[in-house]
């Protein structure tokens, strides 16, 4: 994996649209495995309180895609093809982790992992499993 990829990905993940509104950040990134994180805001529930299920979506998918980029070569990205979440519990907390584990690293598919945890005050509870599949593309 090339060095610089972490501070690459943290620099797009806060530079514009949906993940700099939301306010993801990498909290672990590694060839194969990478951890995202938010902090809920209000900007962030529907109804009820809970951390919208788009934005749980949102951070469970852009952390698999994170993944399977860091196990591409250079001058290669993704983009999802498929996604399918189970939600277990709402969302709530004062921070939620994807953790996303390459499970397949073809070098045109890759199939990813995606677990979302809710922590609170050290507690941790999954909220929400992701399997993606992404296709790779080149820049």
């Amino acid at each position: 994996m090339r060095s610089d990829l972490k501070d690459t990905f943290e620099h797009l993940t806060a530079a514009r649209g949906f993940t700099k509104e939301a306010g993801f950040h990498v909290r672990d990134f590694k060839e194969g495995f990478v951890a995202l994180e938010v902090a809920p805001k209000e900007e962030l529930v529907q109804f009820m309180g809970y951390v919208h299920a788009g934005v749980v979506t949102g951070l469970a998918d852009h952390a698999a895609g994170a993944c399977y980029a860091s196990v591409l070569p250079e001058g290669k990205a993704c983009l999802t093809i498929e996604l399918k979440i189970n939600f277990m519990k709402p969302a709530q907390g004062d921070m939620l982790v994807a953790e996303a584990t390459a499970l397949s690293r073809g070098a045109s598919i890759g199939v990813v992992r995606s677990d979302v945890w809710a922590e609170t005050g050290g507690n941790r509870e999954m909220v929400a499993t992701a399997l993606v599949t992404l296709k790779s593309i080149t820049l």
